[in-house]
């Protein structure tokens, strides 16, 4: 049986009423399993016999048609009932601050690296060669600004929600980004995370040296990560959950069962499976326990 799930940010929404409006545009026939409110959000699942809907339903998201949020799948969404996996991006998605372009304003260097990270992250220029060329320009920087990007790393609302839900059903939880380890530590110590999959930044006598000192974390390699966490933790592939924003995203979303595009870029919104973009982090943790 195949599965839609309506959510909203707003509680006077009325998701019978979304159903109605995505019955409408879509031509499938949505019979409610049920309904639940979590904080600000309220959601609802239904299930229908007709398959395929996917590209119907993202036809509409991308038209404006619908200002909710609605997913669909012709196999089941992921469950609390078994273990599972969950990845998150980091900049954009678990935290509300672009990480490079932060460290690179209190270096005085903003506009030139915030430029490039914006192209990057929309698909217009290799990321490893991006990194690579934003990170040199941070060179002989005092490494301190680091600490100063700590005090206003703002978490994406819904973040706690979601990371409380999964844990209390024994989920591993792990962020794979090409952001900086540095950064992350602030996430990994509060949410006790089972994976880290980031780039660092080499650092020499206090200042920056304008190199990673590892490995360049692009696409490919979070991609790997997803993999590797779920080889490690036996985790069904129908149990993996993955949110990103950016282009290099893409490779991972692939992967997950439950693959989403948070509030993110053209490019992303267009390839990846699913989009969330009315919603927060809430919306993830009202579906895993509608559907549990």
């Amino acid at each position: 049986m195949s599965q839609v799930f309506i959510v909203k940010k707003d509680l006077s929404f009325v998701p019978d009423a979304g159903a109605l409006k995505v019955a409408s545009a879509t031509g499938a026939s949505l019979n409610k399993i049920a309904e639940m409110t979590l904080n600000d959000h309220i959601g609802a699942l239904y299930s229908t016999d007709i398959k395929g809907l996917k590209d119907a339903v993202k036809k509409n998201v991308a038209s404006g048609e619908f200002d909710f949020d609605v997913f669909y799948t012709d196999e089941t969404f992921p469950t609390l009932n078994k273990k599972g996996e969950i990845c998150l991006d980091m900049d954009m998605t678990s935290v509300q601050i672009e990480g490079i372009d932060e460290i690179a304003r209190r270096l005085g260097v903003f506009e030139k690296v915030a430029e490039i990270t914006s192209r990057a992250m929309h698909g217009g220029l290799d990321f490893a060669q991006s990194l690579t060329l934003r990170v040199s320009m941070l060179k002989d920087g005092d490494a301190a600004v680091i600490e100063d990007v700590k005090t206003i790393m703002h978490e994406t609302d819904g973040l706690d929600v979601l990371m409380d839900t999964v844990s209390r059903s024994g989920w591993v939880k792990g962020i794979c980004s090409g952001g900086f380890e540095q950064l992350i530590c602030v996430l990994e110590k509060k949410y006790n995370l089972d994976m880290v999959c980031a780039n660092s930044l080499e650092i020499a006598d206090g200042r920056l040296t304008g190199r990673v000192d590892k490995r360049i974390v692009d696409a490919k390699v979070k991609r790997e990560g997803v993999l590797e966490l779920q080889q490690k933790e036996n985790i069904d592939a129908s149990q993996i959950i993955v949110l990103g924003d950016g282009a290099n995203d893409l490779k991972m979303i692939e992967v997950a069962a439950l693959g989403l595009a948070y509030h993110a870029k053209p490019l992303v919104q267009e390839k990846a499976p699913f989009c969330l973009n009315y919603s927060d982090l809430t919306a993830v943790a009202l579906l895993l326990k509608l559907n549990s």
